[in-house]
């Protein structure tokens, strides 16, 4: 465990499964300044990977951010640190500059829906995605944006980060429409439909905590495979030989896909045919053209830290659903390499989705 008073947390880091958050009246500071002392010398609750505690420009506020390991989130702790119940979520989607200065501000971005709706939480950010990547001269003063949903499915929280305040306060000014860039896709953005509040608060570091990460299953972790034998045969030969066997699978490239169980917090593998986009590895949740979603897919929305094997190359990755004007652009290139996702996308009556799977570069290959 490190203690640090002037380090933000790595929002991204592969061991955090989810996200308690809280935003409270600035009088729980002085709770949440001792409990974080006390942390430094006494046994962390179960499962607990960070806490961080910021504190709004405005003196009003402070939020604590809590990271935690796949299931073991403990919301009696947060509750009773912050005076509030929690809000869960998982991070969704991340964009960060290369070689990025230190922040000096956090902006926190919250979008409440007018109910329960996986989908439309993404689809959301997606557009927000769209929307920056029409711009042709971002602001200098942005760092990263980090996208969580929520695990209840009504609200989307931006963690941003900036070089100061003062640089947001100029993103915004120079649009002239009240969004940190003024291309034609944030009009969208402001005009989605469902979205019942929204707003956003800036923040500086008060005190930060994290433990070591650890990237690896333990020992216990027992990786479960497909319950469909053909497939899971075809893993079986693709893990004994390390890729040898089972890479081309009747002449299509295939891969293996570990995925956290969105119930049962197991591991579960399968084998899945896949494209590539440069670097960045396609999936399609085909499922045969089945109305249902495949069990991996809705695994990965859950939990979208994922570990990869491609041939013998083993690594880990997240993976996300493609947007819409992404699925379009990449569509014809799965189809190039299995033309029956066409035909399965026809006899049903649900979106199939394409799924981008990004390797996480800071842990290299295994």
């Amino acid at each position: 465990m490190t203690a640090s008073d002037n380090l933000l947390p790595d929002i991204t880091r592969p061991d955090a499964g989810t996200v308690l958050l809280n935003e409270s009246p600035a009088h729980r500071q002085v709770e949440v300044e001792k409990t974080l002392t006390e942390l430094e010398h006494a046994r962390w609750p179960k499962g607990l990977l960070s806490l961080s505690a910021f504190v709004s420009t405005d003196g009003e506020t402070v939020l604590t951010y809590t990271q935690w390991a796949n299931g073991e989130a403990d919301r009696e702790f947060m509750a009773g640190l912050t005076g509030a119940e929690p809000v869960e979520y998982r991070l969704y989607r991340s964009s960060a500059r290369e070689n990025p200065p230190v922040p000096g501000c956090v902006v926190v971005v919250s979008v409440e829906f007018d109910g329960p709706d996986q989908q439309r939480q993404q689809l959301w950010v997606d557009t927000v995605f769209d929307a920056m990547a029409g711009e042709t001269e971002p602001h200098p003063g942005g760092i990263s944006g980090h996208f969580h949903v929520s695990v209840d499915g009504t609200r989307v929280l931006n963690y941003a980060e900036w070089i100061n305040e003062q640089a947001h306060r100029d993103a915004l000014e120079r649009s002239g429409q009240g969004t940190v860039g003024s291309s034609p896709g944030w009009r969208r953005v402001q005009d989605f439909p469902g979205v019942r509040s929204g707003g956003f608060r800036r923040y500086h570091l008060l005190r930060s905590l994290s433990a070591a990460p650890s990237t690896e299953p333990s020992e216990e972790d027992e990786v479960l495979d497909s319950p469909t034998d053909w497939v899971a045969e075809h893993v079986r030969a693709y893990v004994e030989s390390n890729g040898q066997s089972g890479h081309l699978y009747q002449g299509w490239p295939t891969l293996l896909l570990t995925t956290r169980g969105r119930k049962s917090g197991k591991l579960r593998r399968t084998a899945l045919i896949y494209g590539q986009d440069g670097e960045r590895y396609l999936l399609v949740g085909s499922n045969a053209g089945s109305p249902h979603h495949p069990a991996w897919y809705l695994n990965l929305v859950a939990h979208p830290d994922v570990t990869v094997q491609v041939g013998s190359d083993k690594f880990t990755a997240r993976a996300r659903t493609a947007g819409a004007e992404e699925k379009r652009l990449l569509w014809q290139r799965m189809t190039s390499v299995f033309p029956l996702y066409d035909t399965y996308q026809a006899q049903s009556d649900r979106d199939i989705p394409l799924v981008i799977v990004e390797r996480d570069h800071r842990q290299g290959h295994r």
